[in-house]
C-alpha cells in the first residue's frame, strides 16, 4: 500500500503569510537557483524565496512545484521540488489564480463533493 499524502493547502504567494507553519503547495517559476537557494515568481507574480533540500536541475523559466511550509510573507521551507518538463503545456497562471482562491474560499462544497 503506498504511503498517504501529507495534506496540504494549494495557495499563491499573496497567501504564504496566511498559511506560516502549515503544509502548502504552491507553482512557481524558477528565476535563480543557487545551490539549495531558489528564487521564483509566484503565479500571482509574488518573488518566493525557496530553501530546498536538494537542487531542482530546472533552469530560468521553468515551473516547479513547492511542497512545504511558508516562514513569512515570502519565504518557504521546501519538503519536495516537482519540476515539469520542458515540453509541457505552459501553466495558466490564471486559472491556477481562481482555483486556489476557490478552493480557500469554498472548502465546505470542496470537501463534501
Amino acid at each position: 500500500m503506498a504511503p498517504a499524502f501529507e495534506s496540504r493547502t494549494f495557495v499563491n504567494g499573496a497567501m504564504l503569510r496566511k498559511f506560516n507553519g502549515q503544509n502548502v503547495s504552491i507553482f512557481l517559476r524558477i528565476e535563480e537557483e543557487a545551490g539549495t537557494d531558489l528564487i521564483a515568481l509566484s503565479t500571482d507574480k509574488q518573488k518566493i524565496r525557496v530553501k530546498l533540500q536538494d537542487t531542482t536541475g530546472g533552469r530560468t523559466g521553468s515551473w516547479v512545484e513547492i511542497i512545504g511550509k511558508p516562514m513569512g510573507s515570502d519565504a518557504i521551507e521546501a519538503k519536495e521540488a516537482i519540476l515539469f518538463a520542458e515540453d509541457e503545456p505552459e501553466l495558466d497562471e490564471d486559472a491556477y489564480n481562481m482555483m486556489v482562491e476557490f478552493l480557500n474560499n469554498c472548502k465546505e462544497i470542496y470537501r463534501s463533493g
